[in-house]
């Protein structure tokens, strides 16, 4: 039988499983390279996996105690990540959203399938920062509606978010100006912001503290101010305090550089 652009979803009750679905053209979210975390124990992910495997995702699955000694690679080749709880969960992922956030930086949704729990939770995992909640029995329509109205928008999200510049490790975003290093948020003042955005901006350039006051401050003349350098010895404390690389280097007789090798 010929079907149409909108197949057919469910033969009979949707709450019957994947062998009841049949693939439909309805979403407008390219999933050509788009991949999906699928995290949870295989009893609670299959039927989810086989659905989504249906639909042209690919899924990438993984237990959390497994992804948790090697979440760097998966999570930053993923699109989404699904958590599945277990049936008799504690109610409790902080922890494991932390880790989520912290490796993804925002810029992934999540999504947790959960069996029935009371609304108050629903609201604490999404005040915690889970993007959707979906409460079983799963109404598999819906759930790809969601899907698809997530990757749209945190797609959407990420045009117009990329300026980025990346020294090294380190990562200022010039749109949200938010600045991370190793995936550790930075909290900086708005000047001292200012000044590591020139600095990168400039990147393995040496400039002069004159230059500095003039683009940063504002200033067109020469003052006799300490200003830059105390800002400079502030900035440091937060970006190079504790690591290995230094990336803000004193260009002696001229001014500062942030320097990298890569």
């Amino acid at each position: 039988m010929q079907h149409t652009a909108v197949q057919q979803e469910v033969i009979g009750n949707e709450k019957h499983g994947p062998m009841a679905w049949q693939r439909f053209e309805t979403g407008r979210v390219s999933k050509m390279k788009t991949s999906i975390l699928l995290i949870g124990v295989k009893e609670r992910t299959n039927e989810i996996k086989e659905v989504l495997c249906a639909e042209g995702y690919t899924v990438l699955d993984s237990t959390w105690e497994d992804l948790y000694r090697e979440q760097e690679f998966q999570l930053t080749t993923c699109s989404m990540v699904i958590r599945v709880m277990e049936e008799n969960h504690d109610h409790k992922i902080g922890e494991e959203l932390h880790c989520l956030l912290e490796q993804k930086e925002g810029s992934v949704p999540i999504i947790v399938i959960t069996s029935p729990i009371p609304p108050e939770q629903v609201v604490a995992w999404l005040d915690q920062g889970v993007n959707d909640v979906i409460v079983e029995p799963i109404q598999w329509k819906v759930m790809m509606a969601r899907i698809r109205n997530l990757l749209r928008v945190f797609a959407n999200a990420v045009q117009m978010d990329e300026e980025v510049i990346v020294v090294h490790d380190l990562k200022v975003n010039l749109r949200s100006r938010r600045v991370s290093r190793a995936g550790e948020y930075l909290m900086l003042t708005p000047k001292e912001y200012e000044l590591l955005e020139f600095l990168a901006r400039h990147v393995n350039e040496a400039c002069t503290r004159s230059m500095i006051l003039r683009e940063v401050w504002g200033y067109d003349f020469a003052m006799d101010t300490n200003v830059v350098d105390v800002y400079i010895k502030h900035l440091r404390v937060k970006v190079d305090k504790g690591r290995d690389i230094k990336l803000i280097q004193t260009v002696r007789g001229i001014g500062y550089m942030l320097h990298t090798d890569s």
